[in-house]
């Protein structure tokens, strides 16, 4: 019996301490109560010169892009197997288009990483001797090719075409 009322005055002084620590906090707490903000719908209508704008430079971007796409005819590499002599090149081929001045090259690698290269001719070679972005070689990369004009005239890329490796 003297069990049973110790237990019972443990849990009397428990809830007793409970609810005198927390009577006070919300009794000191103000109530939260968030400003209610409507936010009305917003259209926007833009007006007729900045219309007259888009649409300039819309049609401006189409005059300009004019030039044929290049097609890749062979992308390919080599790496040297030695792990005494380092050697490796990637070797590029495409289609002329008619009245570019230059082409671009995009080699992109499988991490994601990718250069650009400028040319005046319808083929690239490039080694490891003179670009440290080939060194460790080509493994699954991809290439494609845009051609320029004159008066700031370009072309689209030619479609993704993946580096061969050709040798060991």
């Amino acid at each position: 019996m003297k069990r049973k009322r110790r237990k019972l005055a443990a849990i009397i002084c428990a809830l007793t301490l409970a609810l005198s620590s927390a009577v006070p906090v919300s009794a000191c707490t103000p109530p939260l109560k968030p400003p209610s903000v409507e936010i009305p719908d917003i259209t926007f209508q833009p007006d007729d010169a900045l219309k007259e704008a888009i649409s300039n430079a819309a049609k401006n971007w189409i005059l300009k892009c004019i030039l044929a796409t290049p097609t890749v005819e062979y992308a390919s590499y080599y790496k040297s197997p030695s792990r005494y002599f380092n050697y490796s090149y990637v070797a590029i081929k495409w289609s002329e288009v008619e009245n570019a001045t230059s082409y671009k090259v995009r080699i992109t690698k499988t991490d994601g990483t990718w250069k650009e290269y400028d040319t005046t001719y319808t083929a690239f070679y490039n080694t490891n001797y003179t670009d440290d972005f080939i060194a460790n070689g080509m493994d699954g990369a991809t290439v494609k090719v845009r051609a320029y004009g004159e008066n700031d005239t370009f072309g689209w890329w030619s479609d993704d075409t993946n580096i061969a490796r050709f040798g060991y």
